[in-house]
């Protein structure tokens, strides 16, 4: 059987495609010299002069900025560092200088994720796995031949097979972020799985590590499975190619594509309970739909960095009627419905970030808890389609990125009051509590990346 579909997670790749309409010089892939030189770090305003569109940018000047060869995956902030994916490097930058405090080579392209105080660093096609010291980057522990890697706070998940095709014999392995130490492991078929998705994560942030797991241990059916000793559980439903997770002990799965004739965007839904089995509410909500009346099908923008919009059991959709709400999936009950109708596109425990339409129109910030609207602010005029939309919602600080007119641009905005704090040409490459970095042509050195402070 062929693998389910997985709808992309969030990641700064898609600005490649902005080489399709001129942009090459600002996320495309460059040919590195053996040896990089140290990176130059340029504080104060200085680092502004001489960029394309420089005429654009509005609001203050960077902290500091950097030069990089490539940033695919969004950066983050641990402690007093900012983690830098830079191509097969990973870096960890001074949060208040840009200056480095470690880099970390890796051999292929790789993915990473954040558990605690260590940062899981694994291949993207199957290859080696390292487990890093966050604060001084040197490696805990790691394991080789890995495949279709999953972090959790408190386990890494993997599948390891001998073997290729429909001969191949395969294990889902667990182990110990901490240590290594392997927990147990799962005889599965090579299209096993354990599942990455849960509602309010944000990549690259790891979930935290629930009582169960979901597992496609045969490609075909989702197990919940005892994180801590691989102990199946007896929560079971088939995988119906879109998202399965554990939330608040229930296991969940759902269906994005409505049954043919229906017209109203509708997502299915299906609960029973992780250890019992027992069958839990089932039912419909519904996703956004574009300017065009398309349905999006999904429940968060793709490059969002979240899957799901909420937190524990309340899940962020919308109504039939194309209005915002959350449900309970304990109960299937609507604990809020907004007063106007949007699409969420991005948002945290505490705030939902909302557009008229998928792709398009004005925006507004709704409270999580009661749906009630914070803030609106005009169309951006940026494309949700464009390959450089990017958006991030932290504590502080709402960011999107688009294209105008083919040209690339960050939008800052206060949670709280929804001002505009700043204006900037360039990418959206991360965002945290406080500050916001953008990446933009940076000339024949390679990609600048300026970070901003509020």
């Amino acid at each position: 059987m062929a693998p389910s579909y997985r709808p992309p997670r969030w990641s700064l790749a898609g600005a490649a495609l902005g080489l399709l309409v001129g942009l090459a010089a600002c996320t495309g892939p460059r040919a590195e010299p053996p040896e990089r030189p140290a990176p130059r770090v340029e504080v104060t305003q200085e680092s502004l002069r001489g960029r394309e569109g420089q005429a654009e940018q509005e609001g203050r000047a960077p902290v500091w900025s950097v030069t990089v060869g490539r940033i695919d995956q969004p950066l983050t902030q641990l402690g007093q560092v900012v983690v830098v994916p830079d191509g097969r490097e990973l870096r960890a930058v001074d949060r208040s200088t840009g200056q480095d405090r470690w880099r970390h080579p890796f051999p292929v392209s790789y993915r990473y994720a954040v558990a605690g105080d260590l940062i899981v660093v694994s291949a993207n096609n199957g290859g080696p796995l390292e487990v890093l010291d966050a604060a001084t980057g040197a490696t805990r522990w790691r394991a080789e031949d890995t495949q279709d890697v999953v972090v959790q706070q408190r386990n890494v998940y993997n599948r390891a097979c001998v073997g290729s095709g429909r001969s191949a014999k395969c294990v889902v392995v667990a182990r110990d972020v901490r240590d290594g130490r392997q927990l147990w492991k799962l005889p599965a078929d090579r299209f096993a799985r354990v599942t990455d998705e849960a509602i309010g994560v944000r990549a690259p942030h790891a979930a935290p590590t629930g009582r169960y797991v979901a597992v496609r241990l045969d490609g075909r059916t989702y197990t919940t499975v005892a994180a801590a000793t691989g102990k199946a559980g007896a929560g079971r439903l088939p995988s119906r190619a879109w998202h399965g997770f554990v939330a608040g002990g229930l296991l969940v799965t759902t269906d994005h594509d409505p049954p043919r004739g229906d017209r109203r965007c509708t997502v299915d839904i299906a609960t029973v309970d992780a250890a019992t089995g027992a069958a839990g509410w089932s039912g419909e909500v519904f996703s956004g739909r574009r300017e065009d009346g398309e349905c999006v099908k999904r429940l968060a923008h793709d490059r969002s960095g979240v899957t799901m919009i909420g937190a524990g059991t309340r899940l962020v959709a919308v109504t039939a009627a194309g209005r915002p709400q959350a449900v309970d999936l304990r109960t299937g009950r609507t604990q809020w419905e907004a007063a106007t109708p949007g699409v969420p596109v991005d948002g945290d425990d505490r705030s939902v970030l909302v557009r008229r339409a998928a792709d398009g129109g004005e925006l507004a910030l709704l409270d999580a808890a009661t749906g009630a609207t914070r803030w609106s602010a005009p169309d951006p005029g940026l494309a949700g389609t464009s390959a450089s939309w990017r958006s991030s919602v932290t504590r502080r600080l709402v960011a999107v990125s688009g294209a105008v007119e083919q040209r690339p641009v960050v939008l800052v905005h206060d949670v709280s009051t929804g001002r505009q704090l700043g204006r900037y040409p360039g990418w959206l490459a991360g965002a945290g509590e406080d500050w916001v970095a953008v990446s933009h042509s940076g000339g024949p050195d390679g990609i600048a990346l300026d970070l901003y402070a509020f």
